[in-house]
């Protein structure tokens, strides 16, 4: 099978009626796998990146561009999703870099999406610590993927509110 090769995507209304439509089959799919296992599936990329991307206004990366979606102005942007609403642990690439981190905390219960703009590019974000005795850079440069809670670094130490809400039952942007 050949799969094309694409570049930036717009996510448009007919697109994002068809994220929201796979993110119920994937929501059904989680709670089957969760009654018979002790924990879920990840929240997919094909589902959170585009729904930051229609929120957000900016063109998806399915092609060489670093980061997951690029705005209007050139800034790479990274979005890390969590379908746990309480907590989260995203991890990061050796190689990551970005401009923006956007976090997606998803609440599953009310079928919305909490979006967060964390406003910080990857040098910066490299400066928190990844444990006890490390930051973020420093495990990157060891060739490790740091494992961090977005939650716990910026929400909640900022009593940070979310840049947006995104109901995902409707398609559509409520705050």
């Amino acid at each position: 099978m050949t799969y094309k090769n694409f570049s930036l995507i717009n996510i448009d209304d007919a697109r994002i009626n068809e994220v929201c439509d796979a993110y119920f089959k994937w929501k059904d799919l989680n709670t089957y796998i969760k009654s018979t296992n002790s924990r879920g599936i990840n929240m997919p990329d094909a589902i959170s990146e585009p729904m930051a991307c229609y929120c957000l206004n900016l063109s998806w990366n399915r092609g060489p561009a670093v980061g997951d979606a690029t705005a209007k102005d050139g800034t790479r942007v990274e979005c890390k999703a969590t379908s746990n609403f309480k907590g989260d642990l995203s991890s990061f690439g050796p190689k990551t870099i970005f401009d923006d981190l956007v976090y997606l905390r998803f609440n599953l219960e009310e079928n919305k999406v909490y979006m967060y703009d964390l406003k910080i590019n990857s040098e910066d974000f490299g400066k928190y610590p990844a444990n006890k005795t490390q930051t973020i850079q420093e495990q990157k440069d060891a060739g490790r993927r740091p494992h961090v809670s977005l939650q716990k670094l910026f929400v909640d130490a900022n009593n940070m509110e979310p840049t947006l809400i995104f109901d995902i039952r409707r398609c559509e942007v409520i705050k």
